[in-house]
């Protein structure tokens, strides 16, 4: 049996959700390979919150591997990874994990870690250097063993019950704006009250509010409904399956995403129309829409706080943008 085993240090949601376009060229360029996903420092969403998405592609997962460098010990004392491994591709930077990588048996290991000196196969230096998508730098090391003008177009399929209940709650007559007011960090909350702002504006325009609230965020709830009576909740008409995999089956419904910076923000751009994306100080410009996606930054409003951009911007921006009459 063939065997492809992609390494990653950790992966969490929003990071997880980026990689799916990865996972799927991997499944698309190697379909006869068994496919095995190994984490280094923590659980990984393929296994847990996004399983469902991910077990399309993915045949195998090794969570927490410990892994040795030292050539006296072996590189785990818990998985079996003596067995040759076809490619290994090595998506992390530690020099000591990459070292550890090294010594399993494969018939080709890429790695940029030491600026791919590691690497059985390294990208020409103009090419390595010009990636300013995240994504890109994953695909350049896919493309150093395969490249495919014949990629098929990334598209997620999702549960068909999850379908069904998702067709359930949203009208093909109807458009829809979604709302994700929340983020786990708190410097990153753009205030309530501006999204209820925008939400009431696009809902003078027909547009139905649709809010996303995490475990963070239930207690908005109340708050939203007094203010916008008809917004609704699809992660708590749909209980079966995880909230991310809601959110990211609702997203293809949605005309137009508002979101802070937050693993939601990576869920929602999955399949909305349009993204827009409230961004400070920490904020990441990376998702795994490319168009149509758009960012406000609090920077152009003189400062680090996410609410000194002020809720008229924003919806002057999105009609702009978005063309809305």
């Amino acid at each position: 049996m063939k065997k492809i085993l992609v390494f990653s240090n950790m992966d969490q949601i929003g990071d997880g959700i980026i990689k799916l376009p990865f996972l799927h060229k991997i499944k698309n360029r190697f379909p006869e390979h068994h496919f095995i996903w190994v984490t280094h420092a923590g659980n990984s969403v393929f296994n847990s919150s996004i399983k469902n998405i991910a077990n399309q592609y993915i045949d195998e997962i090794y969570e927490k591997v410990p892994l040795a460098s030292f050539i006296f010990r072996r590189v785990s004392s818990e998985y079996n990874l003596n067995n040759k491994f076809d490619i290994i591709l090595d998506t992390q930077k530690a020099v000591l994990r990459s070292l550890a990588l090294k010594r399993l048996n494969s018939n080709i290991f890429i790695s940029s870690s030491l600026n791919w000196m590691l690497s059985d196969k390294k990208p020409k230096i103009n090419k390595a250097k010009e990636s300013n998508y995240y994504l890109n730098d994953l695909f350049l090391m896919l493309d150093l063993i395969s490249h495919n003008e014949n990629d098929k177009k990334f598209e997620l399929k999702f549960p068909s019950n999850l379908e069904k209940k998702i067709n359930g709650i949203f009208d093909k007559n109807l458009q829809y704006f979604g709302f994700a007011p929340g983020s786990a960090t708190k410097e990153r909350i753009w205030d309530i009250d501006n999204f209820i702002n925008v939400a009431k504006h696009f809902e003078k325009l027909n547009y139905v509010p649709t809010f996303f609230l995490g475990p963070l965020e239930k207690n908005l709830k109340e708050k939203i409904l007094n203010n916008l009576p008809n917004a609704i909740f699809p992660e708590d008409l749909i209980t079966e399956f995880s909230g991310p995999e809601v959110v990211m089956a609702c997203s293809k419904n949605l005309f137009c995403s508002l979101a802070n910076d937050s693993g939601t923000s990576h869920m929602l751009s999955v399949g909305s129309k349009s993204l827009v994306k409230i961004v400070g100080p920490t904020g990441k410009k990376f998702t795994i829409k490319k168009n149509n996606f758009y960012i406000i930054n609090s920077n152009m409003f003189g400062g680090n706080n996410v609410n000194l951009i002020n809720s008229d911007y924003v919806i002057d921006f999105i009609e702009k943008k978005l063309r809305i009459p």
